[in-house]
């Protein structure tokens, strides 16, 4: 099972895109929160699942269309950036 780190800046966009989103819908926001971490917990047992792009993987998410960006290095997951493609939550 591999190790997570999640560096400063995708932590500090999950809590800003969190409390974004809770401002209009906290109920929303929790759904969001929850896959993130749901994902990111996924990664300690199958890091290698998703596209891989240059030295990072990508977790691409239909329904809330968030990347998070992530790095193995050797029994660590380092997760680089999470972001959603779309300007709108709607």
């Amino acid at each position: 099972m591999y190790k997570i780190k999640i560096y400063k800046k995708a932590i500090n966009t999950i809590t800003k895109t969190i409390e974004y989103i809770s401002q209009d819908n906290v109920f929303y926001a929790n759904q969001v929160q929850e896959y993130i971490y749901k994902s990111i917990k996924l990664l300690e047992s199958f890091p290698f699942l998703w596209v891989q792009k240059n030295d990072y993987r990508v977790i691409l998410e239909p329904n809330y269309k968030f990347k998070i960006v992530y790095k193995v290095k050797k029994d660590t997951i380092c997760i680089v950036w999470i972001y959603r493609e779309q300007s709108s939550w709607k």
